[in-house]
């Protein structure tokens, strides 16, 4: 009986008693990564190394192709044996282009992978410490690109601007 009449005492108090210790406000921002991603000066000049990369694997590629298709023009017009030297050649430089061509994606990705995940690093640092700054207690993705939880946001609840001023 002294059990059940302290437990309805102890309901009683916690139900009654304002809640004071209660945080009033919760501070929520929305930001857009992916615009400060492709925005920031260091992934824009990251971006363009990579472009060049790929643009002089792409050649590379390419004149080597072009090489490999006019041996293999050349073969077929001096209706060269399948067991000839020369057409065991022409193979074996066929897998070397397809090894070759494999190796540049590979390091294609890798590189991008890489700068992906630098510039990414940095951007979550710089949001983090916005926020911390600035009192915030959650910052959400609103990016299209990546479909954030962010159905709606006002403007004034947006420190994506603010971001990118502070890694330029």
């Amino acid at each position: 009986m002294k059990i059940r009449a302290l437990l309805a005492l102890s309901f009683s108090a916690f139900v009654l008693c304002p809640f004071s210790s209660v945080k009033a406000e919760i501070r929520i921002a929305t930001v857009d990564v992916a615009r400060i991603i492709n925005e920031v000066p260091d992934a824009v000049s990251k971006k363009e190394e990579l472009d060049e990369a790929s643009e002089k694997a792409k050649s590379k590629l390419e004149a080597k192709g072009k090489e490999l298709q006019a041996l293999k023009e050349k073969l077929e017009k001096a209706k060269v044996s399948p067991d000839s030297k020369e057409a065991e050649n022409f193979r074996n430089q066929a897998r070397d282009f397809e090894r070759m061509r494999n190796d540049a994606k590979a390091e294609l990705e890798r590189k991008f992978m890489k700068m992906n995940k630098d510039i990414s690093e940095k951007v979550m640092s710089k949001i983090e410490s916005y926020a911390k700054s600035n009192n915030y207690d959650l910052v959400l993705d609103k990016s299209e690109k990546f479909r954030g939880p962010v159905l709606f946001g006002d403007k004034s609840a947006d420190i994506t601007d603010d971001i990118i001023k502070m890694m330029k």
